[in-house]
């Protein structure tokens, strides 16, 4: 893979670290605090590699749910990646890559690195190896700050009044700046947005977020597919 590739792919997913190092920190400590070993919370990122539904696992085990329940949660919030996992197959097809390639491409597939190949995809000389780059940088970015949320999590400072329990949303609201690039995806994008904050007011709290909107795109796609 020549240099000039691989140097694009990593910058391009460290354009996002500022979210998602905090956030992989928070979801450590969150993890250890709940009763996970270190160890435990580090298998649990480099195994799920999903945000929203590792924080609602650790949540719900700490609250004493059912296996069942934490497993069910689980898949109901990554249902997404299904289609996501599929375009992400496309893409890579698109750029020519091999049966092995569009399988690191299809487990590496989360919102975040979806979102940097599909913007990086529409431009000339991508590379399955760049792609796959792109996801790989940003599950090692991931794994490493949920270490070090998990082995420092007691020592570091009270990160709230910094406002880093946003980063999530703040990482989403960057991702629909990229994906929102014609009439029809801002208004899907907005009516998302509208849809969610109006369930979260009525006290569906996190499934507002995870679930409505995903649910709608579901809808939306099924409809233009028809």
């Amino acid at each position: 893979m020549p240099r000039s590739v691989a140097s694009q792919a990593v910058a391009r997913a460290l354009t996002l670290a500022p979210g998602i190092a905090p956030l992989g920190a928070l979801f450590g400590a969150a993890a250890v605090a709940a009763g996970f070993s270190p160890g435990a919370a580090v298998a649990l990122s480099a195994v799920v590699f999903a945000g929203g539904a590792q924080f609602a696992a650790v949540g719900l085990v700490a609250a004493g749910a059912a296996l069942a329940s934490v497993v069910g949660t689980v898949l109901l919030i990554n249902a997404r990646y299904f289609l996501l996992s599929a375009a992400t197959v496309d893409m890579g097809r698109k750029a020519r890559a091999g049966p092995l390639h569009r399988v690191a491409l299809a487990l590496g597939t989360v919102d975040e690195s979806y979102a940097l190949q599909a913007a990086w995809s529409r431009e000339a000389g991508v590379t399955p190896w760049g792609l796959i780059l792109v996801s790989l940088t940003l599950w090692l970015l991931w794994v490493g700050s949920t270490a070090l949320g998990a082995l420092l999590g007691t020592h570091l400072p009270d990160l709230r009044p910094w406002g880093l329990d946003y980063a999530l949303p703040g990482i989403f609201v960057g991702l629909f700046g990229i994906f929102a690039d014609t009439r029809e995806r801002l208004v899907a994008g907005l009516v998302a947005l509208a849809l969610g904050g109006a369930a979260a007011l009525l006290g569906f709290g996190t499934w507002a977020v995870l679930v409505v909107p995903p649910a709608l795109a579901f809808a939306w796609g099924w409809k233009r597919a028809g």
